[in-house]
């Protein structure tokens, strides 16, 4: 479920140490000087008082946010995403302006509590004395209420398909609503309010992740430039909550994101996107592209790692949903370009959400999205997509990591 912000940590023997900060501001990087990544502003540039890009990243989220309500309202004019066969649609959050609690509201939070939380992995933080303090928290938010409205009215879209017009309708009212209620409240972090703007962010991310892959569009194109929409918005949301991460340390969250980053950093190596470095390193000449392909591709095996720790098929979510949080923007401006390297990564991304396709925020994605990218590049490619056209011959079904890396081998 949550997002794990804070990586690139190395822990114990996993990995070999390195002098240089791999997520370090790009003034720190510029000067050749280790960047301790503190937030909003690092060491280094509040020493020195230069401008650090921390600060203009937080900015960048603010305004990413600021601009996503309006874009889903574009978004659902086009798409006629306003049913008329919602018949309740007028009193249960349409309204962007306060939508006021009745029995649908009930309803959502009822399946959020009882059903959605405990699939997620909620259960651990929301029991007893501890679940009765962190409940009070996100209550006391308005726009986390709404978003788990919208996450919860968004589920019940995929697992009630004869009312998936209804639910959906009102997962787009109630987000859009949140997503309004959060800027407006022009939040500083804080240690009161850094456990209700975790949450928020990570609901988000996933619904949004889950919105961008389930109700996808038909044309890949048009599917690549909301995809990218959402990995814009997933570095956003990285940049507000990254502030926080002191904070949370000292909430009923520490134990779950000390053993999410652990998940992470000390997963068993595979060796699923070896092929790849070998051949992004022997045909890209230019060292900074190498680098950013590198990154991603790197990233994306430390996902791939972290799934053989976990035991419990929805728990594979947040190491699943991360990777979009730890890749660099550069990565993302290859894949807006459309290059080849960079489809194929994304491609190498579906094949593990293709493993993991039982869990309903990813569903049948990955095969849509190896079939349109071995479409998109053509035969030439073919053996740059070895991995994921494989997981997609031996698995008609999105199987468990263990059997997948097993058969692979």
């Amino acid at each position: 479920m949550f997002l794990h912000f804070k990586v690139g940590r190395a822990r114990g023997m996993a990995r070999k140490p390195h002098k240089k900060s791999r997520n370090g501001c790009a003034e720190c990087k510029r000067r050749h000087v280790k960047c301790d990544e503190s937030r909003p502003t690092c060491g280094n540039c509040n020493i020195s008082q230069r401008e650090c890009s921390y600060t203009s990243m937080i900015s960048e989220a603010r305004i990413l946010l600021e601009q996503f309500p309006r874009t889903r309202r574009a978004a659902a004019t086009a798409n006629n995403r306003i049913r008329h066969d919602s018949p309740s649609s007028s009193n249960a959050g349409g309204s962007m302006d306060s939508p006021s609690v009745n029995r649908l509201h009930l309803e959502l939070f009822h399946h959020f509590v009882s059903g959605l939380s405990v699939s997620l992995g909620l259960n651990r933080i929301v029991s007893g004395s501890r679940g009765i303090s962190l409940m009070g928290s996100m209550l006391a938010a308005p726009y986390l209420v709404d978003q788990i409205l919208a996450f919860s009215a968004l589920h019940l879209s995929i697992v009630r398909p004869d009312q998936e017009n209804h639910y959906k309708y009102h997962a787009d009212q109630l987000q859009m609503h949140a997503i309004s209620s959060f800027n407006s409240s022009k939040l500083e972090v804080n240690p009161d309010n850094c456990l209700p703007m975790f949450i928020f962010a990570s609901c988000l991310a996933n619904h949004t992740l889950c919105e961008k892959l389930i109700f996808r569009a038909d044309n890949f194109d048009t599917f690549l430039d909301d995809f990218i929409q959402c990995l814009h918005l997933h570095r956003g949301i990285r940049a507000i909550t990254s502030q926080s991460w002191h904070f949370l340390l000292e909430t009923p969250l520490k134990s779950v994101l000390e053993e999410g980053g652990q998940v992470l950093d000390e997963g068993p190596p595979g060796s699923e996107c070896l092929e790849l470095l070998s051949l992004v390193d022997t045909s890209i000449a230019d060292c900074a592209t190498r680098n950013t392909y590198r990154q991603a591709i790197e990233s994306l095996q430390k996902a791939i790692n972290g799934n053989r720790l976990l035991t419990s098929e929805m728990s594979t979510i947040g190491p699943v949903a991360s990777w979009p949080v730890m890749i660099a923007p550069e990565y993302i401006d290859r894949l807006t370009e459309r290059c080849p390297e960079a489809l194929v990564i994304l491609a190498h991304y579906a094949a593990l959400l293709h493993i993991h396709g039982k869990i309903w925020i990813f569903g049948d994605s990955g095969r849509y999205i190896v079939h349109s990218v071995n479409s998109y590049l053509g035969h030439s490619w073919e053996h740059w997509l070895r991995w994921p056209n494989k997981v997609l011959q031996d698995y008609s079904e999105g199987p468990c990591l263990a059997d997948a890396v097993s058969k692979d081998s």
